[in-house]
């Protein structure tokens, strides 16, 4: 029974969310779990500095941070420790943001909305070495994997779309052909079962392939 006490006490946590009422809240809860809360990051440069000095068993990650995107967290701070365990705590519930986060080797993406008693359990699972995923964030993952992919350029060129930008437009600035826009748009709609370029976004920015 000691040593389970013991494996509780030393679990300590770094939480990183740019809303102070989110931060408070979420050190509230792990706190009563019997959780050590080494520090409560606003920003990425913040969360980087805490978890150089502390380097703590987790990191909870919000993506969506004032200075940088939280997957650039995510590569600095595997950067520093490669064997870093961090979990995403976010609202953004996009297939394409939760196989990025797995791909560059988080130990788990959580939804936030979970309650308390489970979000302990599941940090102190990644503090043990395991991995987390929500059952939410499973089955998006596994329609990413199944789904048609948009390759790099037409990413690209749907960023543009976003932004207003007219297929003559997007060509001049990629130094490419109208017809190859428009294959690029043809192929775009296609792949993201859109019926229009307005729809395209609101589909991308949704599954987390742009950023909102």
């Amino acid at each position: 029974m000691t040593g389970a006490t013991n494996e509780i006490e030393t679990c300590s946590v770094l939480i990183v969310d740019d809303h102070p009422m989110v931060r408070e809240g979420l050190a509230g809860v792990l706190a009563r779990h019997e959780m050590k809360i080494t520090g409560l990051a606003a920003n990425g440069r913040q969360a980087l500095e805490m978890y150089e000095a502390h380097r703590p068993d987790v990191m909870l990650l919000d993506l969506r941070l004032p200075d940088q995107s939280g997957f650039d967290v995510v590569r600095a701070v595997l950067r520093i420790d490669p064997s870093a365990r961090i979990v995403i705590l976010s609202s953004a519930s996009g297939d394409a943001s939760i196989y990025t986060a797995i791909s560059l080797g988080v130990r788990g993406y959580l939804l936030k909305g979970i309650d308390g008693a489970t979000l302990a359990e599941q940090v102190r699972h990644v503090a043990r070495g395991g991995k987390s995923l929500s059952p939410e964030s499973a089955e998006k993952l596994a329609h990413y994997i199944s789904s048609k992919k948009l390759s790099e350029r037409e990413v690209e060129v749907l960023g543009l779309i976003s932004k207003g930008k007219s297929n003559k437009e997007i060509a001049k600035m990629l130094f490419v052909t109208d017809n190859t826009v428009k294959m690029h748009v043809k192929n775009i709609l296609s792949k993201l079962e859109a019926s229009d370029r307005t729809q395209a976004v609101v589909i991308a920015i949704q599954r987390g392939l742009l950023d909102a």
